[in-house]
């Protein structure tokens, strides 16, 4: 399998201990224009199991800043350092709740895309918050079974936020009315 993101080598340069050196270190998510203009935006992922014996006596907000700090010691100097990008970690929880900085990366996509295609921001958003609560749920049974078919990545552009909208609406008006 091709590594799609993978970060450029950081030979030379001062990155502090923690900061993840090896050469086949990747990004799970890039992309341009998320935070300013044709800076690379780079993404990390992690999900947690709040429910973990070793997580029970802390507060699930801890937890959260933990997943995210450590996020950040491993990649966020080697990004704005060698990338010369941003660096968000995204942080879920099997529980369905995610990070602060997590909320902050939606509503920016919603707002940017809501821009572009003059959609309404609601309906972005809902949609935004669905395919990202169904990607995790199959990567969690990717992770658990594996996968039997190849995975094509869609892009934001190739999605009609109307089309689906008005299917939506369709499909509310034959469950009300059925």
């Amino acid at each position: 399998m091709r590594d799609l993101n993978p970060l450029q080598p950081c030979d030379g340069f001062n990155l502090p201990i923690s900061a993840n050196i090896k050469a086949e270190a990747r990004m799970d998510i890039v992309c341009r224009g998320l935070w300013s203009d044709m800076q690379a935006s780079f993404m990390d992922v992690r999900v947690f199991h709040p429910n973990a014996p070793s997580y029970l006596k802390m507060p699930i907000t801890n937890l959260y800043k933990q997943h995210q700090n450590q996020k950040k010691l491993a990649y966020m100097r080697r990004v704005q350092e060698v990338e010369q990008g941003s660096f968000t970690p995204l942080v879920f929880s099997t529980s369905g709740g995610f990070a602060g900085e997590v909320g902050k990366v939606l509503e920016r996509a919603a707002r940017k895309i809501c821009d572009r295609h003059k959609e309404s921001y609601a309906e972005t958003m809902s949609f935004i918050r669905e395919k990202t609560r169904f990607s995790l749920l199959r990567s969690t049974l990717v992770a658990l079974r594996g996968t039997k078919r190849r995975v094509v990545p869609v892009s934001v552009e190739d999605v009609d936020f109307r089309d689906r909208v008005s299917r939506e609406r369709e499909y509310e008006s034959m469950t009300v009315c059925g």
